[in-house]
């Protein structure tokens, strides 16, 4: 009977906790990855993923270092990923391109999150 009465007291403890656990949301996770070598005129690859989850933004990764999705972080990142130009005025063409081809792979990553 103790026995019983044990299960019984199992089942509607289960019962109630249940419902709730099974409400949390996972969060979703979606990356991209984009050799950026074929944007750039540098020699060698530069691999570049972003992953983006659900409900805690972006992160790049590039070179064994994680970039927030900051305007800071893609100037920072933009500047790992740029060449030396002898021009100034090349050089910050140069960036702004390797900001919108990141900003597009985020844009990539965001579509699969959904």
């Amino acid at each position: 009977m103790k026995l019983l009465k044990s299960l019984a007291a199992i089942m509607i403890i289960s019962l109630f906790t249940l419902p709730f656990g099974a409400c949390e949301k996972d969060d979703n996770e979606s990356c991209e990855q984009q050799d950026m070598s074929q944007v750039l005129t540098c020699d060698g690859e530069k691999n570049v993923e972003v992953c983006c989850t659900s409900g805690s933004g972006c992160t790049y990764k590039y070179n064994g270092q994680d970039y927030p999705d900051t305007p800071e972080g893609l100037n920072a990142l933009a500047d790992a990923l740029g060449c030396t130009y002898k021009s100034a005025a090349e050089y910050d063409e140069q960036k702004q391109l390797i900001i919108q081809e990141l900003i597009a792979l985020k844009d990539r990553a965001w579509r699969g999150v959904n």
